[in-house]
């Protein structure tokens, strides 16, 4: 691709990253849910060129997050055996990232998780506390083995997170360490695998701008959001998203 082609990429993807830092921002997660499926369904790029344009913008957005919310450090001394299994489930699972053909995952686990997230606005799951530890490590190592072989690492533990009864901040705080860690283990497999190039790191650094922007303008509308109304909100973005793997998986099969 040459360097017309790639200037020609910028504003679609500025578009694209805009309104997901806005979904960041809205719900302490989301930028890589909706800029993936987005960049490989309207400019027709590989899943692996995506997953390396979101990189920067993941890094410097978590980081942020994670500052503004230092207040909650403390809330990873409850969900450690989450973050733990999910990151050493994603150091091997992330090895198979450019041996595995992964659009049948993501339409499973797509509809997976559809299903899950419509059974669940019907009823509210609730994780009891004499069981937190394991369903924390249960929900890490199913994330971590997803997140190596699709890059979504988010599910099921944000959903987890959610039903745990956590505040919004600390929520916030929890997702953003989780995706800030998982991304880094991201990063280092594109790289050691050679999925990402010199051009797509200078794209996901300039890319960073317009997903801050995007973050920005998110959390001015979350600071007026109710706990309740913010639960919604994160329960749309987790629908919007197994409906982006599904949709994912369908493209890349054809």
């Amino acid at each position: 691709m040459n360097t017309a082609d790639w200037l020609s990429l910028v504003p679609f993807l500025a578009v694209i990253f805009v309104l997901s830092g806005m979904v960041k921002g809205l719900s302490g997660f989301g930028m890589p849910f909706i800029a993936i499926p987005a960049s490989t369904i309207v400019l027709n790029v590989p899943i692996t060129q995506a997953m390396s344009w979101v990189l920067v913008s993941g890094f410097a957005t978590n980081i942020v997050q994670l500052f503004q919310n230092r207040g909650h450090w403390r809330v990873l001394l409850e969900i450690w055996p989450l973050i733990l299994t999910l990151l050493v489930t994603m150091v091997f699972s992330v090895q198979l990232l450019s041996v595995l053909e992964s659009n049948v995952l993501s339409m499973i686990l797509g509809m997976v998780m559809v299903i899950s997230i419509v059974s669940q606005s019907r009823k509210k799951w609730d994780v009891a506390p004499e069981r937190k530890t394991l369903i924390f490590t249960v929900s890490g190592f199913a994330s971590g083995m997803i997140g190596g072989l699709t890059s979504f690492y988010g599910f099921p533990s944000l959903q987890t997170l959610l039903a745990s009864g956590m505040k919004k901040d600390a929520f916030i705080f929890s997702a953003s360490f989780l995706l800030f860690a998982g991304a880094v283990l991201l990063a280092i497999g594109l790289g050691s695998q050679g999925l990402m190039t010199v051009q797509d790191g200078f794209l996901s650094i300039a890319l960073f701008i317009p997903a801050v922007i995007g973050m920005l303008l998110g959390q001015k509308i979350r600071d007026r959001l109710s706990l309740k109304v913010f639960e919604r909100v994160v329960m749309v973005v987790l629908l919007l998203t197994g409906l982006s793997m599904l949709i994912r998986g369908i493209v890349q099969s054809f």
